[in-house]
Protein backbone atom coordinates (compact mmCIF):
# COMPACT_ATOMS: atom_id res chain seq x y z
CA UNK A 1 0.00 0.00 0.00
CA UNK A 2 1.11 3.56 -0.58
CA UNK A 3 0.94 6.76 1.40
CA UNK A 4 -1.21 9.40 -0.30
CA UNK A 5 0.85 12.55 -1.02
CA UNK A 6 -0.36 15.87 0.40
CA UNK A 7 -1.65 17.43 -2.86
CA UNK A 8 -3.81 14.34 -3.51
CA UNK A 9 -4.97 14.15 0.12
CA UNK A 10 -5.92 17.82 0.05
CA UNK A 11 -7.99 17.21 -3.09
CA UNK A 12 -9.73 14.19 -1.53
CA UNK A 13 -10.68 16.20 1.56
CA UNK A 14 -11.82 19.35 -0.26
CA UNK A 15 -15.63 19.66 -0.45
CA UNK A 16 -15.59 21.14 -3.97
CA UNK A 17 -13.61 18.26 -5.49
CA UNK A 18 -15.44 16.03 -7.97
CA UNK A 19 -15.21 12.39 -6.85
CA UNK A 20 -16.10 9.18 -8.69
CA UNK A 21 -15.81 5.55 -7.58
CA UNK A 22 -15.63 2.85 -10.24
CA UNK A 23 -16.07 -0.88 -9.62
CA UNK A 24 -16.39 -3.86 -11.94
CA UNK A 25 -19.39 -6.19 -12.09
CA UNK A 26 -19.00 -9.99 -11.97
CA UNK A 27 -19.49 -10.05 -15.75
CA UNK A 28 -16.71 -7.50 -16.28
CA UNK A 29 -18.71 -4.31 -16.83
CA UNK A 30 -17.54 -1.05 -15.22
CA UNK A 31 -19.91 0.75 -12.86
CA UNK A 32 -19.18 4.36 -11.80
CA UNK A 33 -20.91 6.42 -9.11
CA UNK A 34 -20.61 9.92 -7.71
CA UNK A 35 -18.84 9.51 -4.38
CA UNK A 36 -19.31 12.67 -2.31
CA UNK A 37 -18.57 10.84 0.96
CA UNK A 38 -14.98 10.02 -0.03
CA UNK A 39 -12.62 10.69 2.87
CA UNK A 40 -9.33 9.49 4.33
CA UNK A 41 -8.60 7.45 7.44
CA UNK A 42 -4.84 7.65 7.81
CA UNK A 43 -2.27 8.32 5.10
CA UNK A 44 -2.99 5.28 2.90
CA UNK A 45 -6.64 4.45 3.59
CA UNK A 46 -9.76 5.77 1.87
CA UNK A 47 -13.22 5.41 3.38
CA UNK A 48 -16.59 5.75 1.67
CA UNK A 49 -20.09 5.78 3.12
CA UNK A 50 -22.39 3.06 1.88
CA UNK A 51 -25.47 5.09 0.95
CA UNK A 52 -27.51 3.94 -2.06
CA UNK A 53 -24.59 1.78 -3.24
CA UNK A 54 -26.51 -1.38 -4.17
CA UNK A 55 -24.66 -2.40 -7.36
CA UNK A 56 -21.36 -1.01 -6.09
CA UNK A 57 -21.55 -3.20 -2.96
CA UNK A 58 -22.36 -6.30 -4.99
CA UNK A 59 -19.42 -5.56 -7.26
CA UNK A 60 -17.03 -5.06 -4.33
CA UNK A 61 -18.13 -8.34 -2.75
CA UNK A 62 -17.11 -10.24 -5.89
CA UNK A 63 -14.12 -8.07 -6.87
CA UNK A 64 -12.48 -5.79 -4.28
CA UNK A 65 -10.55 -3.75 -6.87
CA UNK A 66 -11.74 -0.18 -7.38
CA UNK A 67 -10.63 3.11 -8.84
CA UNK A 68 -11.30 6.59 -7.54
CA UNK A 69 -11.10 9.62 -9.80
CA UNK A 70 -10.84 13.03 -8.10
CA UNK A 71 -10.49 16.37 -9.87
CA UNK A 72 -10.76 20.14 -9.52
CA UNK A 73 -10.39 22.31 -12.59
CA UNK A 74 -7.46 21.00 -14.66
CA UNK A 75 -5.92 18.96 -11.84
CA UNK A 76 -6.94 15.35 -11.29
CA UNK A 77 -5.77 12.01 -9.95
CA UNK A 78 -6.71 8.36 -10.33
CA UNK A 79 -6.29 6.24 -7.22
CA UNK A 80 -6.27 2.47 -7.69
CA UNK A 81 -7.40 0.74 -4.53
CA UNK A 82 -8.57 -2.50 -2.99
CA UNK A 83 -11.52 -2.82 -0.62
CA UNK A 84 -10.20 -4.20 2.67
CA UNK A 85 -13.22 -3.96 4.93
CA UNK A 86 -16.85 -3.01 5.48
CA UNK A 87 -17.81 -1.68 8.91
CA UNK A 88 -21.19 -1.07 10.51
CA UNK A 89 -19.82 0.35 13.76
CA UNK A 90 -16.74 1.98 15.22
CA UNK A 91 -14.99 5.33 14.88
CA UNK A 92 -14.91 5.57 11.04
CA UNK A 93 -18.60 4.60 10.91
CA UNK A 94 -19.59 7.15 13.57
CA UNK A 95 -17.55 9.91 11.91
CA UNK A 96 -19.03 9.19 8.48
CA UNK A 97 -22.57 8.94 9.87
CA UNK A 98 -22.24 12.36 11.48
CA UNK A 99 -20.98 13.85 8.21
CA UNK A 100 -23.77 12.32 6.14
CA UNK A 101 -26.47 13.34 8.66
CA UNK A 102 -25.96 16.90 7.41
CA UNK A 103 -27.36 15.72 4.04
CA UNK A 104 -30.17 13.67 5.62
CA UNK A 105 -28.53 10.45 4.43
CA UNK A 106 -28.35 7.32 6.57
CA UNK A 107 -25.10 5.38 6.38
CA UNK A 108 -25.55 1.62 6.13
CA UNK A 109 -21.83 0.86 6.41
CA UNK A 110 -18.41 2.32 5.70
CA UNK A 111 -16.15 0.71 3.12
CA UNK A 112 -12.40 0.89 3.64
CA UNK A 113 -9.89 0.84 0.77
CA UNK A 114 -6.11 0.58 0.70
CA UNK A 115 -4.56 2.66 -2.08
CA UNK A 116 -2.18 0.67 -4.30
CA UNK A 117 -1.08 3.34 -6.78
CA UNK A 118 -1.86 6.89 -7.89
CA UNK A 119 -1.79 8.36 -11.42
CA UNK A 120 -1.83 11.96 -12.60
CA UNK A 121 -4.95 12.56 -14.71
CA UNK A 122 -4.57 16.34 -14.97
CA UNK A 123 -5.12 18.28 -18.16
CA UNK A 124 -1.39 19.05 -18.26
CA UNK A 125 1.76 17.59 -19.78
CA UNK A 126 2.12 15.29 -16.73
CA UNK A 127 -1.15 13.49 -17.53
CA UNK A 128 -0.68 9.74 -17.46
CA UNK A 129 2.37 9.87 -15.21
CA UNK A 130 2.45 7.55 -12.21
CA UNK A 131 2.58 9.61 -9.01
CA UNK A 132 3.19 6.61 -6.73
Amino acid sequence: MVSIPEPVARMIKHPDTHKVLTTVSPDGLPHAIVCASLDMDGSDTIVVAEVYMHRTCENLKSNPNAEFLVWQGKMGYSLKAKATGRFTEGVPFDKMSAAMDKFNMAVVAVWEFQVTDIWDESATKTSGDKVI
